[in-house]
């Protein structure tokens, strides 16, 4: 059996690449949205500032605080029931335990950077914020930001 070249020439059957190629998509599109569930939540409306500073790309994780206008934990940590200063150092100790697990298991040596995002409404009370902050630093975090809302410049 041998094969001939006709006048046609060659097909060339592009379904399996572009079934690949939809797939990818799609697969993004999903993860996309649950990626940081936690690091919005509409019912915080953020302090405007005139200067703000992006968010640590040399952290290897974040963990995201919402605190409504009364001072609440909402969000992904509202099921939680962190209405004292110590429950909420005792969760925050779990979550840095198993993220510097995690991050042993890929591999990491050293400190592992984690940086508390706190995201508080503009009508949290100061004390609210610095208990917030001090759990944080009572449970061993180093690093933290305040995300704001920059001014129309």
């Amino acid at each position: 059996m041998s094969a001939s070249l006709d006048s046609e020439g060659l097909d060339v059957n592009l379904t399996p690449l572009l079934d690949l190629v939809l797939q990818l998509i799609m697969f993004f599109m999903i993860t996309v949205n649950f990626v940081r569930v936690d690091q919005f939540d509409n019912s915080i409306t953020l302090p405007m500032a005139s200067q703000a500073v992006p968010l640590d790309n040399t952290a290897e994780d974040w963990i995201f605080l919402n605190l409504d206008g009364g001072g609440k934990l909402v969000g992904t940590l509202s099921t939680f029931v962190l209405d004292t200063p110590q429950k909420l150092k005792v969760h925050l100790m779990r979550e840095k335990e198993s993220l510097e697990r995690i991050a042993r298991d890929r591999g990491k040596l050293g400190e592992v950077k984690i940086v508390i995002i706190l995201r508080a409404d503009r009508e949290c009370k100061y004390a609210d914020v610095w208990t917030v902050l001090n759990s944080c630093q009572l449970a061993g975090f180093k690093h933290w930001q305040l995300r704001v809302m920059t001014g129309g410049g």
